[in-house]
């Protein structure tokens, strides 16, 4: 996570456009046949917002949106406004599904491109997270998170 900072946090922009292709969110977007709207936040915009406001110090959502707009002076289209709350909206719309389906896509794809020289002793290495994710304990949650 430290090397993903150094290495995308200074650039301008939306760094995940090159780490994670249009493509292959558009492929998640088409397996759950998710359809959206060709606009400034659509979900592959967001999305690249997103993983950069997750990595970044400042973890504002202005900060995101200012991540879009200098991604969209690089590619020469016209600026929008500052302002947060479509963004946030956007956000709000992605599918826990279409994460899941994405990231596990993406691990997939990663496994596959291992080397067997990079398996510890010709093997692949399991690692367990520890880690916890704490939620209020309200109805719609239980709904949801059984």
């Amino acid at each position: 996570m430290s090397r993903l900072r150094k290495s995308h946090c200074s650039r301008l922009g939306l760094p995940f456009k090159e780490l994670l292709p249009s493509s292959v969110i558009e492929q998640a977007l088409s397996e759950l046949k998710i359809r959206y709207y060709r606009r400034l936040f659509d979900p592959i915009v967001t999305l690249w917002a997103f993983l950069s406001q997750v990595i970044e110090a400042d973890k504002s959502c202005h900060n995101a949106v200012s991540k879009v707009i200098a991604y969209l002076a690089e590619i020469d289209v016209e600026i929008p406004s500052s302002d947060t709350s479509a963004y946030c909206q956007a956000r709000s719309r992605l599918p826990e599904k279409f994460l899941e389906t994405l990231f596990s896509q993406v691990g997939k794809s990663l496994e596959e491109k291992v080397e067997i020289e990079h398996l510890w002793c010709g093997r692949n290495v399991k690692v367990i997270d520890g880690s916890t994710v704490s939620m209020p304990d309200i109805p719609d949650n239980q709904k949801a998170y059984p």
